[in-house]
């Protein structure tokens, strides 16, 4: 029979219905199970080893989006199957970056930096406003939904360029080469990163690549901290080149408690928590029952990740 390891613990009523479905199936709970099990929900990094030594194992579900934590190489080499959980944080990220966006939109962040304080904060127009959006997966488009219902232009960038699929939430794509040999700046308002943890994407907003548009926007950040330099994202704060910025994610997490970053006057610092849901096992186990399904009876996977792009 088919072992399964589950690291995400199961409620009572989920492990019930999984044993239910699949009688072929071994679910547990135990970590030893980690040298034997040939499907994985879940990760921990002090068994990495035994992972990776356990010849059976041949699938892993994160239970993340973002998956550079993972040893995608090692995976690659060993012919293991990796799926993510992309699409389950998008409405929450995108509720987050929202919330940032109205925030700073409405004056707000400046009122609660000033606790105590009655005066009457600069206040902007959502619908004269331009987002441009890193990253055109899921997370992207239902953030581009998201801005577009504030009333604002949606621009994004990815490696490929515009299709169908972005064609109703993106006024305009561009891809990241394009970007970075723009011959002239662009106009926007928020730039916004979703981009993932990868070699490609590591300190890719330098100075020189946030210096691609014209002064005086927004920077939101919720995609992975490895992307953003912060020195240069703070020289250019302090020169006033950026209006602001919105981190949830930083190069090296947790944030240290005397990073300048929780309390410089530009900067609105969260604990990596734009993602979090209230229900975060019924939302995941579903997906993971129908990956389940599809690798039982051999068919594709969904959110299978391309171990050589790292997502």
């Amino acid at each position: 029979m088919i072992q399964v390891l589950l690291l995400v613990q199961p409620k009572k009523r989920q492990l019930e219905k999984l044993t239910k479905i699949f009688p072929q199936v071994v679910f547990t709970t135990d970590p030893s199970s980690a040298s034997t099990a040939e499907i994985v929900l879940g990760w921990r990094a002090e068994l990495k080893e035994v992972f990776l030594q356990n010849s059976n194992l041949k699938w892993v579900q994160a239970q993340s989006a973002g998956v550079d934590y993972l040893p995608l190489k090692e995976f690659a080499n060993k012919k293991i199957l990796l799926t993510n959980a992309s699409g389950l944080h998008s409405r929450y990220i995108a509720e987050t970056v929202t919330g940032y966006i109205l925030l700073e939109n409405r004056g707000l962040r400046k009122i609660i930096q000033h606790p105590g304080e009655w005066f009457e904060p600069e206040v902007l127009e959502s619908r004269e406003q331009t987002a441009l959006i890193f990253g055109t997966g899921k997370i992207g488009r239902e953030i581009g939904r998201y801005c577009r219902f504030l009333g604002m232009q949606v621009w994004g960038v990815n490696r490929h360029g515009m299709d169908d699929s972005l064609s109703d939430v993106f006024d305009h794509v561009i891809t990241l080469a394009d970007y970075q040999k723009l011959s002239k700046q662009l106009e926007i308002n928020f730039l916004i990163s979703v981009l993932p943890g990868t070699k490609a994407t590591a300190g890719f907003f330098d100075q020189k690549m946030l210096q691609q548009c014209q002064p005086g926007y927004t920077l939101i950040n919720v995609g992975r901290g490895s992307a953003v330099k912060e020195r240069d994202l703070l020289n250019l704060l302090k020169i006033d080149y950026l209006r602001s910025a919105y981190l949830d994610v930083f190069e090296h997490e947790p944030l240290s408690k005397d990073s300048i970053l929780w309390h410089h006057p530009r900067v609105f610092a969260t604990p990596h928590i734009s993602g979090l849901l209230p229900h975060f096992r019924q939302e995941l186990f579903p997906l993971f029952s129908d990956n389940l399904n599809r690798y039982l009876t051999n068919r594709s996977l969904r959110n299978l990740v391309d171990l050589s792009a790292g997502y």
